[in-house]
């Protein structure tokens, strides 16, 4: 009778551990479907700032890194020179916005492998912008950078589109005080000027078709520009060198910041895992 019982006991013990397994294999199966299908949050998702410095990761490109991280509390960038970013490294990081980084170096001095690594660079923006529907910011050379990839023109301040060196001829340098041309929500919280730190030689010398001009100057007329459909801005001067006294530049990174975050809530289906990070900017 016992050996019968005990018997019974080990049978009984075998099914519930079968059920159990069954019952792991189950819930464990489900959670991976629901992991696959979970829209994914902020966390999962850099933002990337891509340097357009010839050789390595600018200095320009640092500073501008070192503010955004600071404003939303994050430290999720992904750092990459433009020779090498490709399309297929875009779409498995999905980054949650692009930076275009500020550069020092003439635009007529990118010869060689890299006037030809720029060249496919440039080509690739409008894929980014349009059919990746990645918002982006560009900034001073990051800001022609765009308009040569959609079709504008760049050159030296007051010559032809063709001339390269000397640079002692023209510069734009200090705070230049920039008019809004075009109501925008780049500029919640600014006042129809906006004081902007300027340091550049070349500029924008006609606007991709399209684009449209939020704020202009005498000198350099095209400073703040926008994609006509896209969340994609340029910005000639250097948004990141602003103080309290003088806020415009880092209002202007906030504002791209939060249009960012609802481009990517409505449009591609990316949320925020802790939006308070950017409570501020409500």
């Amino acid at each position: 009778m016992d050996s019968i019982m005990r018997l019974g006991h080990n049978c009984w013990a075998t099914l519930v551990l079968f059920i159990a397994s069954g019952l792991i294999a189950v819930f464990a199966h489900q959670a991976i479907a629901d992991e696959k299908s979970r829209p994914q949050g902020y966390p999962q998702k850099p933002w990337l700032m891509i340097s357009l410095n010839p050789d390595g990761f600018s200095r320009g490109a640092r500073n501008v890194q070192s503010v955004i991280d600071n404003m939303t509390g994050d430290k999720r960038c992904v750092s990459m020179n433009f020779k090498e970013v490709t399309l297929d490294v875009l779409e498995e990081l999905s980054p949650e916005f692009i930076v275009l980084s500020p550069q020092g170096t003439p635009w007529c001095r990118y010869t060689g492998q890299t006037g030809i690594a720029l060249q496919n660079f440039l080509w690739m923006i409008p894929t980014m912008a349009e059919d990746l529907n990645i918002p982006i910011l560009g900034i001073c050379g990051g800001h022609q950078a765009l308009a040569m990839a959609f079709g504008g023109r760049v050159g030296p301040i007051r010559a032809g589109s063709l001339d390269c060196m000397p640079y002692n001829k023209e510069r734009q340098g200090g705070v230049i005080k920039l008019t809004q041309t075009n109501p925008d929500p780049i500029f919640v919280g600014l006042e129809g000027k906006v004081n902007m730190v300027e340091s550049h030689y070349d500029e924008v010398k006609s606007l991709p078709p399209g684009f449209v001009l939020l704020a202009s100057e005498k000198l350099s007329p095209n400073q703040i520009i926008r994609h006509p459909t896209k969340p994609v801005y340029g910005i000639q001067g250097h948004p990141e060198h602003f103080l309290s006294s003088r806020p415009d530049g880092g209002i202007l990174i906030r504002n791209f910041l939060n249009i960012v975050e609802i481009h990517n809530e409505t449009t591609r289906r990316i949320s925020r895992s802790a939006p308070e990070s950017l409570a501020y900017l409500q």
